[in-house]
C-alpha cells in the first residue's frame, strides 16, 4: 500500500467518523478499521488520531496555498480558510473541543507562526528576536481565536473577527501580514 494512499484513507476515515464523534470520543481502533489499515500501517503515519486530525487541517491549508497563489496578504488567506472550515463544520467543532496534548489549538499555533515566518511579507530581511517572539505571541491569539470562533458556531462574521485580529498584530510585525 502506498504512503500517500494510506494517509488518504486514514484522512478519508477520520473525518467521515467526526461527523458524529468527537475527537476525544473517537476510538483508534474504529479509525484504523473505516481507512482498512492495520495497527502497525496505522502507527507507522501518524502517532495518534490528534495528528492526524492536525494533519488533515494542514494538508487542506497547504493545499490551498498551491491553488490560490494570487491571495495578497493573510486576510485574504484567512478568508479562503473560514469558508473552508464551515464547509466542514461538524469536523472542526469535533477537533477544536479537545484541549489536552497535541490539541488542535497547540498546532495551530505552531502551524500559524511557522507560516508567518515563511510567507511574510519581505521574506528577504532578517527577523529580528522582537519579531520571532511577537510571531509566537500572536499565533497564540490567533489559534485561541479562531478555536473560540468555532466553537461558537463560526461567530462574529469573518469582517468583525478578522478586524479584531487584525488589532492585535503587534506593530514589530505588522508589515509581516500588509
Amino acid at each position: 500500500m502506498e504512503k500517500a494512499s494510506a494517509r488518504e484513507r486514514i484522512a478519508g476515515a477520520c473525518m467521515a467518523l467526526l461527523e458524529t464523534t468527537s475527537l476525544e470520543s473517537m476510538k483508534t481502533q474504529d479509525l484504523m478499521e473505516k481507512a482498512g489499515i492495520s495497527r502497525s500501517t496505522f502507527y507507522r503515519l501518524f502517532a495518534d488520531k490528534f495528528e492526524v486530525a492536525n494533519w488533515i487541517y494542514q494538508r487542506e491549508t497547504e493545499k490551498i496555498i498551491r491553488d490560490y497563489p494570487d491571495l495578497k496578504n493573510w486576510n485574504e488567506w484567512s478568508l479562503v480558510l473560514h469558508n473552508y472550515m464551515r464547509a466542514h463544520k461538524k469536523f472542526f467543532r469535533n477537533i477544536a473541543g479537545y484541549t489536552g496534548q497535541n490539541s488542535f489549538r497547540d498546532f495551530l499555533c505552531r502551524y500559524f507562526a511557522g507560516n508567518v515566518l515563511k510567507y511574510r511579507t519581505g521574506g528577504d530581511s532578517e527577523v529580528t528576536e522582537e519579531q520571532r517572539f511577537a510571531v509566537q505571541a500572536f499565533s497564540l491569539v490567533g489559534a485561541q481565536t479562531t478555536v473560540d470562533w468555532i466553537q461558537n458556531g463560526f461567530q462574529p462574521d469573518d469582517e468583525t473577527l478578522l478586524g479584531w485580529l487584525n488589532a492585535c498584530i503587534p506593530p514589530c510585525i505588522r508589515s509581516f501580514y500588509q
